[in-house]
């Protein structure tokens, strides 16, 4: 009967600390939810251990949600006496509705309001993505009405709206553009969708890259370990 009730006692610690090791340390997958506030750092974005709580703050935003911007006007740390401002520059990302939004360089948009940028796709490797105008540099040609051929050519500068799509590294924090050279370099714990990469031509795998971004996290799983934060520690 002793050794009945040993080994049952057994079963149930070991069940116990599964459960609070999954409880401490979750799966992030594409659609995984992070608590709503203000992180000032790579390192508490990594462990969803906002710095700032929204009830503990008072701000002025907006978010569009076909973009997948926010813009911020301010935001301020309630306090008795007097509430303290917040310096925008030192925001690493917040949190809306279970959405990091990543602070963007302030040239990298050109936005009268600090601007941040949703993630799109979380996991292993996160994606964001923002739309902006900038001058380029476009060849043009002066035809011959009567033998349609071009007798003069040239450069001119327009302004175009391109998309700039970026991956944030969760290990490292690393934030770099999404390129076929970028993702393979990434990806090289993924030895088959590597080679599925290297076997295509650069311009399949250029049109194919977000799914393969997609694949790759999607077979190659990250835990978030959680940290509670209380004020005051």
């Amino acid at each position: 009967m002793d050794c009945k009730v040993l080994v049952i006692s057994c079963l149930l610690s070991v069940f116990s600390f599964k459960a609070l090791a999954q409880k401490d340390s979750l799966i992030l997958t594409k659609n995984y939810q992070f608590k709503d506030g203000v992180y000032l750092s790579f390192e508490a974005f990594q462990s969803n251990t906002p710095d700032y709580k929204w009830e503990e703050l008072r701000a002025n935003l907006v978010t569009n949600p076909k973009t997948f911007l926010t813009q911020v006007q301010y935001i301020f740390i309630k306090n008795e006496k007097e509430d303290i401002r917040l310096d925008l520059n030192n925001i690493w990302c917040v949190s809306l509705g279970g959405i990091p939004y990543l602070k963007l360089p302030n040239d990298a948009i050109q936005k009268d309001l600090t601007t941040f940028a949703g993630l799109q796709l979380r996991g292993k490797i996160c994606y964001y993505s923002f739309e902006d105008y900038r001058m380029v540099k476009i060849p043009m040609h002066a035809y011959n009405p009567y033998t349609g051929k071009p007798f003069r050519s040239g450069i001119v500068e327009r302004e175009k709206q391109l998309k700039f799509e970026k991956i944030l590294n969760f290990e490292t924090g690393e934030i770099v553009d999404l390129t076929v050279e970028n993702l393979k370099k990434w990806i090289v714990d993924d030895q088959k969708l590597l080679d599925t990469m290297n076997s295509l031509s650069y311009e399949e795998v250029s049109d194919k890259l977000f799914k393969c971004l997609l694949i790759y996290v999607d077979r190659n799983v990250i835990r978030i370990k959680e940290k509670s934060k209380e004020r005051g520690q």
